[in-house]
């Protein structure tokens, strides 16, 4: 008997045994009664909406399958991302289907909640506001999230509806310095636009416009144009703040000033330019702007900020030489008691080198404009503990976890009589609620937002919810109507309200954005900015303590990613820490306390402390600590509750700065060794090259001259040298490739460095197209993390001061045309395919792991343990989460060995449509979900038998190498060389 044969009656035998094994309750499969026209088993739907993971709108396309969806990808028609997405945004489906998602209505009962019915919750709710109404006016209050569309207004009108305006468009990071610096500056409090993209050169203080400043992947596909190196020209960008983090691993140069005096240093340069007479303005502006900079002398500026003085001359002279330029400032790593002098300070630096209107300017309007920040949350505190509020609604919004302790919002809130959470997840503002209403996720609802002054981004439903859910807005107009009020303008559904009177609706649903983004306008001076005060900013503690400086989290935001596992197990982009919180120690500083890396200390700011793990690393000044802002949360789910520390429990509430903002840079902490060792769960592996040649950099003026650099650095041997050449002069010829010589396809990628900037949003889409595992602290501190792509980060140069490089690699599997992972699998499961691909089939796979000890890369990943098993609740997807799983992709068994495929379903599915439609592939047509979301475009992936395709014309880029081109594995990967401004090539 054959072994296909055996199989095919052992599977119907075992069926049918195990059929006659038991009594289960009888299934009713029934056919649809009138076919839907538009569902098509295994053929998806797209739908277009809005991302709401952050303020910033980005537009998103949803890919469904069978009624449910399966992955999120940028909108190419969305005038803020144009198609690209972030890791937050490729990970959203996670809180659609979350495992802790609130599925009912609750209401508390001493300490246990116990499920209402929607009907009796919203009828005492309705009891209470009615009673709220008769007791006057501003006795109900609604805490969101950040909004300005169609849901935003049915709050306004509800709120109206009960003669109240204790309103808050609440966010933890709510531009308030920024808004209050544009004020001062040019008489209008909103947050400017930005164009990264017209940049000769770019100056930030502290602003992570790659992370988490107001739109990174908008500023993102900006910033890879001007400073992406493209026949012969690129920006050149310096950060200047006291923590090189992920968007300052992008500068060609960091400049550390001490915690606290950004400002000093930008006010210094802007008079450095004056004085050189540089300066872009005239007449009595250039007057009052010297006059009011003349105090910020070099000396001066010096010796406050710890920057010398010819670097600041030299930085004001390559500034104003550079046109146009930009300077930004005011990110919540810089949010000190100076914090709105630093954004005025960057905007005065935009006046003196003339760049506004042109790399700057001011929009008519802006999503920022109406979002509550910290001051605002403060008077609603005082109101609620003063017994000013009899109902409390929050939706979108977690200030319980956000806030300090010190701000006593629990106890106010305790106060409240009836106390309203529309929520997904019972974070920390929900557990202090009276009644929980289960809200709809963004995937679930209806609105329509502006994110961009003249520009409608639609949000629609792009499935039935998954439990007994309603949209907040639709139930804000049912509780008006049961409490005997009338909304203005009010519709019965917000549904209703967002098709309004629009026509072509349908069109308009289907391109998800309609409009163009309003011109900015350009703006003179004016002299309020001179009221303030410019100084060093304070912090409060002892002289001898470390100023601490809270870092958002490029993946977690302000905390409210930290339920998802993809985003837990995403590494930190700097530290390549996952799943934990660290204290970021320079090894000078550690040296002197005595402690490594691993160690947990008490981080004390007074009577308050945290406990957090010791990282030691050079990209932080020595006096000074940094803490990553995400971790800590007491509620909110399996995935976020218990793990790590909130840094907020660390400050005071009240320290805010000149705007009323949260001054979340505020103390000086000392580390307290506690004896406890934590082995951080990491994937980095060594922070040196050593000479390897793996992420390779040449100096802007070197390739200039036309010199790629790449012989220079790599110690090459003779044998390795001949290998290379061989390579390079073989690599396209019949002989090279063999029994597949003749096929017209075979499938590369390249890699631009100078366009990489580390956010890691290729992993995150990786995970969720390949259904790749996440599986846990514990395991990713053994090395066992799953992840398809790594970040590698690796220092270059001296690490004492602030001249090290920090190069960054994306590293997977190279699809090797002579890989040595092939002829060492014992069961043929490695493989090659006829365009091009390292095969791996799954079930041939017996967990050697020879493939993996013969891979020069170590881009092989091998199943410990049986992910995603339904039977084994230890590694099952918990509740929904396999629902997000991508059907087209097998998901992998214990013992069985993985990697990257190139997204082969992408390829396959492709070339079938092409086959059905009698036609041939087209460049572009499809790519990798890796180089699909990439907000830097630095992934590019074709036919590189295809000489017009863009991959093949990419890869004879002079930057173009190979990573181990001596080893002869003939990769599928060119990277390009990043090129540095006054980098001196890799070291």
């Amino acid at each position: 008997m054959k072994r296909r044969k055996f199989l095919q009656v052992a599977s119907v035998t075992g069926a049918g045994l195990a059929a006659g094994c038991g009594t289960g309750e009888p299934d009713k499969w029934m056919p649809y009664l009138v076919p839907n026209d538009d569902l098509i088993p295994g053929i998806p739907t797209y739908y277009a909406s809005t991302c709401r993971e952050c303020p910033a709108g980005c537009g998103i396309i949803v890919k469904t399958r069978e009624a449910r969806a399966i992955k999120i990808e940028g909108n190419p028609d969305h005038p803020v991302n144009r198609g690209r997405l972030c890791a937050r945004g490729q990970a959203a489906l996670q809180g659609l289907y979350d495992a802790d998602r609130v599925t009912r209505p609750m209401k508390r009962n001493g300490a246990v909640w116990e499920s209402v019915s929607w009907d009796a919750a919203l009828g005492e709710i309705a009891t209470a506001l009615a009673a709220a109404a008769a007791a006057g006016a501003n006795r109900v209050a609604c805490v969101t999230g950040a909004g300005n569309g169609v849901a935003d207004g049915v709050t306004d009108r509800f709120l109206g509806a009960f003669r109240s305006n204790r309103r808050l468009r609440y966010e933890s990071f709510a531009m308030e310095p920024l808004r209050e610096a544009t004020r001062q500056v040019f008489g209008t409090a909103t947050v400017p636009r930005y164009d990264f993209g017209a940049a000769r050169y770019i100056l930030s203080f502290g602003a992570d416009f790659l992370e988490t400043w107001l739109s990174p992947t908008e500023f993102a596909r900006g910033f890879a144009a001007s400073h992406g190196y493209q026949q012969g020209r690129m920006a050149k960008y310096v950060a200047c703040e006291p923590r090189r983090g992920m968007t300052a691993f992008s500068a060609d140069e960091w400049v550390p000033p001490r915690a606290g005096t950004e400002h000093l240093l930008a006010l210094g340069i802007a008079n450095s330019i004056l004085r050189q007479g540089k300066a872009r303005v005239s007449g009595g502006e250039a007057d009052r702007l010297r006059g009011f900079l003349a105090r910020f002398d070099g000396a001066t500026v010096s010796a406050a900020t710890g920057v010398s003085e010819e670097t600041i001359t030299r930085l004001a002279a390559e500034f104003a030489d550079a046109q146009p330029s930009l300077a930004v400032g005011g990110g919540i790593a810089g949010q000190h008691r100076a914090a709105t002098q630093v954004a005025v300070a960057a905007h005065l630096l935009n006046v003196v080198a003339g760049n506004v209107g042109r790399t700057m300017s001011l929009p008519a309007s802006s999503l920022w404009d109406r979002v509550s920040g910290h001051a605002d949350m403060m008077r609603l505190v005082q109101a609620m503990d003063a017994g000013d509020v009899d109902v409390a609604f929050v939706q979108g919004a977690n200030p319980a976890f956000a806030l300090p302790g010190s701000a006593g919002f629990a106890a106010a809130f305790g106060k409240v009589r009836l106390k309203v959470a529309f929520v997904t997840a019972l974070d920390e503002t929900a557990q202090l609620a009276d009644i929980i209403l289960p809200d709809h996720h963004f995937l679930e609802a209806w609105d329509a937002i502006e994110p961009l002054a003249g520009v409608t981004s639609f949000v629609q439903p792009v499935m039935q919810p998954v439990g007994d859910s309603r949209q907040a807005s639709d139930v804000l107009i049912a509780l008006a109507q049961q409490a005997g009020r009338t909304l203005a303008g009010g519709q019965p559904t917000t549904q209703a309200l967002v098709a309004g009177n629009r026509t072509g609706l349908s069109e308009l649903l289907r391109k998800g954005v309609t409009g163009a983004p309003a011109a900015g306008r350009a703006a003179r001076a004016t002299a309020d900015f001179a009221r303030l005060t410019y100084e060093a900013a304070a912090f409060d503690g002892a002289e001898g303590g470390l100023p601490l400086i809270p870092v958002p989290s490029a993946s977690l935001y302000d905390g409210r990613g930290a339920n998802k596992p993809l985003l837990q197990e995403l590494p930190d982009p700097a530290t390549k820490i996952a799943w934990q919180t660290w204290i970021e120690v320079h090894p000078t500083t550690a040296a002197r306390l005595g402690v490594r890396t691993g160690d947990v200390v008490r981080v004390a700011a007074g009577q308050a402390g945290a406990e957090a793990m010791v990282y030691v690393w050079p990209g932080i000044r020595p006096d000074a600590v940094a803490m990553p802002i995400g971790q800590g949360h007491s509620a909110y789910g399996r995935h976020a509750q218990g793990r790590g520390a909130n840094p907020a429990m660390l400050l005071a509430a009240t320290a805010t700065d000149a705007a009323g903002a949260l001054a979340w840079s505020q103390v000086r902490v000392t580390l307290e060794k506690t004896g406890v060792f934590r082995p951080p769960a990491t994937t980095e592996g060594s922070a040196r090259q050593h000479g390897r040649g793996i992420a390779r950099s040449v100096a802007f003026t070197a390739i200039s001259a036309g010199h790629a650099g790449h012989e220079e650095h790599e110690p090459y041997t003779a044998a390795e040298r001949r290998n290379m050449e061989a390579h390079e002069a073989a690599k396209d010829s019949a002989a090279n490739l063999g029994v597949y010589a003749a096929s017209p396809t075979k499938w590369e990628m390249t890699i631009d460095l100078s366009r990489c900037t580390g956010c890691s949003a290729c992993v995150t889409a990786c995970h969720a197209e390949n259904n790749v595992p996440t599986v846990g602290e514990d395991q990713v501190a053994r090395s066992r993390e799953m992840s398809w792509i790594r970040i590698e980060r690796y220092f270059e140069g001296e690490t004492d001061g602030s001249a090290f490089q920090v190069a960054q690699i994306p590293m997977l599997c190279q699809q090797c045309a002579d890989a040595p992972c092939e002829p060492v699998c014992p069961v043929y499961a490695a493989y090659h395919t006829p365009d091009g691909l390292n095969g791996q089939i799954y079930n041939r796979c017996v967990g050697t792991r020879y493939c993996a000890n013969n891979c020069p890369y170590k881009v092989r990943y091998f199943n410990w343990w049986d992910y995603g098993a339904p039977n084994d609740p230890r590694y099952a997807f918990p509740g929904a989460l396999h629902y997000a799983l991508n059907p087209d992709v097998t998901v992998r068994s214990k013992g069985v060995m993985e990697k990257c495929t190139f997204c082969v379903q992408r390829i396959r599915h492709a070339q079938n449509d092409a086959k059905v439609r009698g036609r041939e592939l087209v460049d572009g047509e499809f790519t990798t979900a890796c180089a699909q979301t990439c907000p830097s475009e630095a992934i590019v992936f074709g036919n590189a038998r295809d000489a017009s395709s863009r991959v093949a014309r990419v890869r004879q880029d002079e930057r173009g190498y190979v990573v181990f081109g001596q080893l002869n594995t003939k990769p599928g990967i060119t990277y390009l060389s990043r090129v540095i401004h006054g980098g001196e090539g890799e070291a």
